[in-house]
């Protein structure tokens, strides 16, 4: 099964243990902000695609362009908010998620896109996934849907963002081979995500930590 990493949020604000009571509400005035589905492409090569830019919020020039897969969709459920402070937040969280499996795709843990949406404890955390990913010769297949996020504000420049993903169709596949790697889903393929975001000074909000809990959310 496919498995994103369960990071140790070790410079996330104490504020942010307010959202571990579970993974159910959302956003500010939330509305479905549709799908976003792997494009172009063969297994190894995967075309090029650009996921966006922020609709709230100071506008960040020179975003890396991300890579996506036709073999492997993801869906942002009900990713968007009236409030324009909330709705960057939201952005770049989404784009952190799709950077991650950027990466994978193109097996380079020191793809531009990597640093661009991470620092900290949570840039080397997914350094090191993308990089076991390489050393496998794996990459991602299937389905992969985020659900019930929600943003909260800790200080000007900080937020906690909490999400949940069902990972019951997602797994990994040997690139050489095209096996793909299956377990059974179960309440552990449900996922509950608290990411620490600060504010850069050209507006992106990187994640500089992350933490996840198996179990703590339902489909």
């Amino acid at each position: 099964m496919f498995r994103r990493p369960l990071m140790l949020a070790a410079t996330l604000t104490a504020g942010a243990s307010l959202l571990l009571t579970g993974c159910g509400g959302s956003t500010q005035d939330p509305k479905p902000s549709g799908e976003i589905t792997g494009a172009g492409g063969g297994e190894k090569k995967p075309s090029p695609s650009t996921t966006g830019e922020p609709s709230g919020g100071t506008r960040s020039e020179g975003r890396p362009v991300l890579k996506t897969d036709k073999n492997f969709k993801e869906e942002f459920e009900n990713w968007s908010s009236k409030d324009q402070k909330t709705n960057a937040v939201l952005l770049d969280g989404k784009l952190q998620a799709l950077a991650t499996n950027s990466a994978i795709f193109t097996s380079d843990p020191d793809a531009p896109e990597v640093a661009f949406y991470n620092d900290g404890p949570a840039l080397r955390s997914v350094h090191e996934w993308v990089g076991q990913f390489k050393n496998k010769g794996h990459t991602l297949t299937g389905y992969l849907r985020y659900y019930k996020p929600r943003v909260k504000f800790l200080a000007e420049n900080y937020v906690s963002l909490s999400y949940c993903t069902d990972e019951t169709k997602a797994f990994s596949k040997e690139m050489k081979s095209g096996k793909v790697h299956t377990t059974e889903a179960s309440a552990k393929s449900y996922v509950l995500y608290i990411l620490g975001m600060k504010k850069g000074a050209n507006g992106v909000w990187k994640t500089d930590a992350m933490s996840g809990e198996r179990g703590r959310c339902t489909a």
